[in-house]
């Protein structure tokens, strides 16, 4: 119960920091990770992008949809298959992209701060193992799922 305690709690302070720190570019915690993948893999598809990120479609149309008329994202037809939209970065996504990646790096950082890099990768290992069990945990109906069988290579990076 402590690990789910304190996750969420430097999540949820985490968060807040980074509200803070991107107010002034006009989106919040809740919205930087679209731009942060989009810079990373333009002409990603929105179902793509829901494979990777494990979020809900209905909330990842709604965060685009805001993105795309806030100016940070546009949508194009996809060459290769007309049914598709594939999303692309603006100028204002790349700027906005440099000062997210650095204010992630700050607050990981501040969190890890004294750990040795060893240390600090394998608790990022531990904690996307962790995040990808959660995840199977939900997709199997409430089922405990034991041992190390997470596929890691799945993980957006996020």
């Amino acid at each position: 119960m402590l690990l789910v305690k304190w996750l969420g709690i430097a999540d949820r302070y985490s968060k807040m920091y980074l509200d803070r720190v991107l107010a002034p570019l006009g989106i919040n915690s809740s919205q930087h990770m679209y731009i942060t993948i989009i810079c990373r893999i333009p002409g990603i598809t929105q179902e793509q992008f829901t494979e990777m990120t494990h979020l809900n479609p209905s909330n990842i149309t709604r965060a685009l949809n805001a993105l795309i008329q806030a100016g940070f994202l546009k949508k194009e037809t996809s060459r290769e298959d007309k049914r598709r939209n594939c999303l692309y970065p603006t100028q204002k996504a790349y700027a906005a992209n440099k000062i997210i990646l650095d204010t992630l790096e700050h607050i990981e950082d501040a969190l890890l701060e004294g750990y040795p890099k060893a240390e600090r990768a394998h608790f990022e290992e531990m904690v996307n193992a962790a995040a990808l069990r959660a995840i199977a945990l939900n997709h199997n109906e409430g089922e405990l799922i034991y041992g190390t069988d997470t596929d890691s290579s799945k993980s957006s990076g996020i």
